[in-house]
C-alpha cells in the first residue's frame, strides 16, 4: 500500500471512529452496523459477536456513510440508496440508507487478510490436501477451464488467487473485475475493473465490456473474479475460442454451478436456445471446484469435478450435465469441539489424464 492509501485508509477508519479498533485488528473478517447503536463484529474462527460501540445518532452514522461515499467517489442518496465498493486496503462494504433501509443506514464491511495466502497454507488449514493440490496445479498447468463454485465466504476468491498462481510463466493474464481483489505475482498480467456511472452523463464500463475487450489484448488466460451477469456468455464465449480462463460463481454444488452459469446465459436476453446454452457451457467449463464454509470457520475443497459434456442417453432432449468427480472431501461430522470430520478422497483420474502426460505436466502421485 503507498503512501496515499494508507492517508486514504486513515481518514476512512476516523470518519468510522466507532469501529476503528475493529477495522485495524487483523483477525475482524467482517463488521455488520445495523442502525447507530448495533455493531456487530466476526473475527477469526469465532461467532459473530456484538460490538461494545455505538456512534451518537443515527444522523452521525449517515454522515459517516455519506463522507465514504465521497471519499470513494461514489453517489449515495435517496436515489442511489445502495453502494458497493472497496475501500483503499481491499476491503469489501456495502451501504443501504433510506429508503431501501428506513431505519436509517446499514453498513457491512468484508475485511480481506492483508497477508496473502499461498498453496501450502490451504493444506495448512485443511482446506484440502497434497493429492488436492496437485490436482489442481495439474489442470491449471494444464490450461484447464475452472470455475469455482460455493457460498459467500467460502474461500472462492483465495483459492482463485491461489489457482492464478499456478499458470506458467510466459502466459499473458487479463483478469476482470468489479473491484480488484485478484493479486498475481505475474509481468505478464493485466488487471481490468469496471467503472460505475458517477453521474447521469457518465458512462459505466461494465465486465461485459471488460471482457470483450480483453479477448483484444490476445490473452492466453482470462480471468473473471466473480461472474454474475450478462458477461456470462462473452466468458463461454472465449473459453470456446481458445482462451483458458477462471471465474468464480455463487452456487451451492458443482452441478449447481453449471446450471447457474446456464440461467445467466438465458437471462443475457438474447435468442438462443436453452438446448445450445446447455452444449456451450459443457463445452467451455472443463472442471468444477466447490468449496464449502463450514460452523468451526474451515473452508474445504468438497469436490473437484471434471464436466463431461450432457448426459443424452438419460434425457435425450434436455439432457443434463456430465459431472465426474475426481477428488471429494467425505464428511464425516463434528467431533465434541464442534471441528469439522472427514477426509479427502482422490476418486479417480480425469480423462484427458493421457494429454497431460503428453505436455509433460507434472502429476500428482495418486495419477501415476
Amino acid at each position: 500500500m503507498n503512501v496515499g492509501q494508507q492517508l486514504n485508509l486513515a481518514l476512512l477508519r476516523h470518519l468510522l471512529g466507532p469501529i476503528a479498533p475493529w477495522l485495524a485488528d487483523p483477525a475482524t473478517t467482517d463488521i455488520f452496523v445495523y442502525g447507530h447503536q448495533d455493531v456487530f463484529v466476526k473475527r477469526q474462527g469465532r461467532r459473530i459477536e456484538r460490538a461494545a460501540a455505538a456512534w451518537r445518532s443515527d444522523a452521525d452514522l449517515m454522515l459517516a456513510a455519506e463522507s465514504i461515499a465521497e471519499h470513494i467517489r461514489r453517489r449515495l442518496d435517496p436515489d442511489h440508496p445502495i453502494l458497493d465498493s472497496r475501500l483503499p486496503d481491499g476491503s469489501r462494504v456495502n451501504i443501504v440508507i433510506p429508503p431501501c433501509y428506513p431505519q436509517g443506514a446499514c453498513v457491512s464491511i468484508r475485511i480481506f487478510p492483508q497477508e496473502r495466502y499461498g498453496a501450502a497454507d490451504l493444506v495448512r488449514f485443511g482446506t484440502l490436501d497434497e493429492t488436492g493440490l496437485g490436482i489442481l496445479r495439474a489442470l491449471v498447468g494444464a490450461g484447464k477451464n475452472i470455475l469455482i463454485s460455493g457460498g459467500t465466504g467460502s474461500g472462492k476468491t483465495t483459492l482463485l488467487n491461489i489457482l492464478g498462481g499456478f499458470i506458467p510463466d510466459g502466459e499473458i493474464v487479463v483478469t476482470v473485475e468489479d473491484s480488484r481483489e485478484i493479486h498475481l505475482s505475474r509481468p505478464l498480467w493485466a488487471s481490468l475493473e469496471s467503472r460505475h456511472a458517477l453521474h447521469e452523463d457518465d458512462r459505466a464500463v461494465t465486465l461485459q465490456d471488460l471482457v470483450r475487450n480483453s479477448l483484444r489484448m490476445n490473452p492466453k488466460w482470462v480471468i473473471v473474479g466473480e461472474v454474475r451477469g450478462a458477461e456470462a456468455l462473452d466468458l463461454i464465449r472465449a473459453f470456446n475460442t481458445g482462451h483458458a480462463g477462471m471465474s468464480t460463481l455463487h452456487a451451492n454444488s458443482a452441478y449447481d454451478a453449471l446450471v447457474a452459469l446456464e440461467n445467466l446465459v438465458l437471462q443475457a436476453g438474447l435468442d438462443i436456445p436453452a438446448r445450445a446454452v446447455k452444449e456451450l457451457v459443457s463445452r467451455a467449463i472443463q472442471v468444477v471446484v466447490h468449496v464449502s464454509h463450514f460452523p468451526d470457520d474451515s473452508r474445504k475443497v468438497m469436490e473437484i469435478a471434471e464436466v463431461r459434456g450432457l448426459d443424452t442417453e438419460t434425457a435425450p432432449a434436455f439432457p443434463p450435465y456430465r459431472l465426474i468427480p475426481l477428488y471429494q472431501f467425505g464428511f464425516g461430522g463434528l467431533d465434541g469441539a464442534g471441528a469439522v470430520q472427514g477426509r479427502f478422497v482422490a476418486v479417480e483420474p480425469p480423462s484427458f489424464l493421457e494429454e497431460l502426460r503428453l505436455k509433460n505436466i507434472p502429476l500428482p502421485e495418486v495419477w501415476q
